[in-house]
């Protein structure tokens, strides 16, 4: 096998990480790229991916979800060694990491599926932006502190108005990211379904709602609660791309037609990971 190796250098300060994962190829005659430093600004070129057949990103949820995002382009299966704080993402922190890289290049895993998300935003009748999402689409305020009003609708049936902080749109891989946080549910990542979770909504009607992963999700931003005030509404996706939406803007929401493969080293990674998360909190 030939690996990409995807670093942030914040988070593996002077390439200590990437250098003990290089020396170990080195030893065991394994092939690798060059590596990659993964900051916001980073794209993967053709020539990265070139002859890889996966990829190992060092760093946390952030850098991995950056880079998964990428690979998409690329059909490259990935692994994530967390150094950041969380981890639900990456498999092993520094600590097992000779025994992952053992199973890794013997070919001892599985892989497993993750859908992602595509918003559009739609303005006047036109198409004005479109991004991706491994976790989620949140549209929350901006500015001022005031409630914002949109409709929710699926499949172009109306379901409801909220007045509420925002709403988060995730998949299950994101369903322990800001949904967790918003009162949202667990869900298992390999799973196919989309999250929809109001935030901090002024109504009785607070839950979250789980639809079909092939369900069309629109929100329409509505008028500021005060016009005088007016009000500031952005899009965010995976909290890296981002707009600033207006009153009677749509986002079409729907499940992406690609996929990112995750190498799992077992198939009970994410029960053991919430297991110990939950323990830790």
């Amino acid at each position: 096998m030939k690996f990409l190796i995807c670093v942030n250098p914040y988070k593996d300060k002077e390439l200590k990480v990437c250098k003990k994962i290089c020396a170990f190829f080195d030893e065991n005659n394994v092939s690798y790229a060059d590596v990659v430093t993964v900051t916001r600004e980073t794209t993967l070129s053709v020539n990265d991916a070139n002859g890889c057949d996966a990829v190992l990103v060092l760093g946390g949820d952030g850098t991995l979800m950056r880079v998964a995002k990428k690979c998409n382009k690329f059909n490259l299966p990935i692994i994530g060694i967390n150094l950041g704080h969380l981890g639900f993402l990456a498999q092993t922190g520094v600590d097992g990491l000779e025994e992952t890289l053992n199973r890794l290049i013997n070919e001892e895993y599985l892989l497993e599926k993750r859908m992602l998300l595509k918003g559009c935003v739609i303005r006047d009748g036109k198409q004005i932006f479109e991004s991706e999402a491994l976790n989620d689409v949140c549209i929350n305020r901006g500015g001022m502190l005031q409630i914002l009003n949109f409709d929710i609708s699926v499949n172009d049936m109306f379901l409801k108005s909220y007045a509420a902080d925002g709403v988060i749109i995730s998949t299950p891989t994101g369903s322990t990211g800001y949904n967790l946080s918003a009162g949202g549910p667990i869900v298992e990542p390999s799973a196919d379904m989309i999250l929809v979770t109001p935030i901090a909504a002024h109504s009785f009607m607070n839950r979250s709602i789980l639809f079909k992963a092939d369900d069309v999700i629109k929100i329409s931003i509505g008028e500021p609660h005060d016009e005088e005030l007016g009000q500031t509404v952005i899009a965010h996706f995976d909290g890296f791309d981002h707009i600033e939406l207006q009153s009677g803007d749509e986002i079409i929401i729907t499940k992406n037609s690609g996929h990112v493969s995750f190498i799992q080293m077992n198939n009970v990674n994410f029960l053991e990971t919430l297991n110990r998360k939950l323990r830790e909190n």
